[in-house]
């Protein structure tokens, strides 16, 4: 069994209050074509029907679908890393990625990643929304300009040249992401600059260039509103001065 599923992927979703905006069929239609993937739910602390849906989908996959059920809430960063070492713990796939529930970026780009990475060999890749010609990238402007000041601002504290620290969907080997995740992260939401501060504590500038690869989605779509409330986004720059002191 653990040697079948060294072929296979998880991928971490993280929930709260998903029942509104989670596509069911989507996952159900992906999942009755695609039994090389198997998906982790996290219900992190839900108040509305979230884990009922949950739970229907997993009737319906029993064998595909995994819920991990908080019963209070601990923040996107924390859900992740529960997830993530779940997966790493008791599904033992070789690849684990984590996914927003809302699928703005679809689930066919998710496999157009993965498919990369395994043609590459890479350790680990992540989706970036670069509007360009030919891609269907729909962003709120007052999100996409807050982003391309967030991404510098990022991208001179890390010391890296990222496009897109922030974009949902991140893969990794579990190899690799059982060094990421082990430890907790610094803050709640923007735990991907920390994710990315870990990468730099372990390989330097000329490794990180082929371990991994920032990969340009051909499609994202704006779904809703964020999670992330405006009292958090005041906090924003003290939790990237806290993550500069602490990977610095």
């Amino acid at each position: 069994d653990v040697y079948k599923r060294q072929k296979l992927i998880t991928i971490v979703v993280p929930c709260y209050n998903e029942s509104g905006r989670l596509p069911f069929m989507a996952f159900d239609r992906f999942l009755n074509i695609n039994s090389h993937v198997i998906f982790c739910f996290v219900n992190d602390g839900s108040n509305d029907k979230t884990i009922i849906i949950l739970k229907e989908l997993k009737i319906l996959h029993p064998h595909h679908v995994f819920v991990v059920d908080n019963s209070i809430n601990q923040g996107k960063a924390e859900a992740v890393r529960q997830g993530m070492l779940f997966s790493m713990n008791c599904l033992k796939t070789k690849y684990v990625a984590f996914l927003d529930a809302d699928l703005s970026t679809s689930l066919t780009e998710v496999l157009r990643l993965f498919q990369i990475m395994q043609q590459k060999e890479l350790l680990f890749v992540f989706g970036s929304r670069i509007a360009s010609y030919g891609n269907i990238i729909e962003r709120y402007k007052f999100r996409h300009y807050g982003g391309r000041i967030f991404a510098t601002i990022v991208s001179m504290i890390l010391g890296l040249v990222i496009y897109d620290t922030q974009c949902g969907i991140k893969i990794f080997t579990s190899e690799l992401a059982k060094r990421l995740f082990q430890c907790s992260f610094e803050d709640r939401w923007i735990f991907d600059v920390e994710i990315f501060a870990r990468l730099k504590r372990m390989y330097n500038l000329e490794e990180l260039r082929e371990v991994m690869l920032e990969i340009p989605l051909s499609e994202w779509t704006e779904t809703g509103s964020s999670r992330i409330k405006f009292k958090d986004l005041v906090k924003v720059p003290i939790s990237l001065f806290r993550i500069w002191l602490a990977y610095r």
